[in-house]
This record gives C-alpha cells, structure tokens and sequence, in this order.
C-alpha cells in the first residue's frame, strides 16, 4: 500500500511539472506571437504609407507623360443579369 501511494504521488509530480512546462511554452509562444504580430502591423503600415504615396504621384499629367492620351466616345458594356446589354455603343453603319 506504501508502495502505490509512492507511485500516485510520483504521478502527480509528474503531471502537475508536466502540466507547468506546457503552460510556459504558451506563454512563450503567446509572447513570440503577439512579437511577430508587431512587426507585420508596421510593415502593413510602411506599406501603406508607400502606397499612398505613390497614389499622389498618379496625375493626368503623368499619364500624358507617359504618352497616355484621353479617352473619348466610349462605349460601356453593362451586365444586369446574365444578359449582357450594350448601352451607349455608335450605330454608325
């Protein structure tokens, strides 16, 4: 009886050390995470204050630059449903 009451507080030893280390490895992999969470928000951050940067550079002017020109009569394609319908298209013929 000694013996099996040895071996059930062995066990709890042994459960409770195994049962701490495992919730310190979360907390380390809590922390590790919430860590690289940071760094990817500001690289979210740097890059879109890049973007939005660049999008002030987007002008008309730039694009004429370019050798972009203006478009003018044009037609559009519209879809409601699973027709397709053509409005504003030239009947020229």
């Amino acid at each position: 009886m000694l013996h099996g009451l040895f071996m059930a507080v062995a066990l709890c030893v042994f459960g409770y050390a195994y049962f701490v280390s495992l919730s310190i490895v979360n907390v380390i992999a809590h922390k590790e995470a919430i860590a690289e969470s940071d760094t990817l928000q500001s690289q979210v951050g740097g890059l879109e204050q890049e973007y939005f940067e660049l999008s002030r550079n987007v002008t008309p002017a730039l694009g004429e630059s370019l050798g972009m020109t203006p478009t003018s009569n044009t037609s559009f394609v519209r879809k409601p449903g699973a027709v397709g319908t053509v409005t504003g298209a030239k009947t020229d013929i």
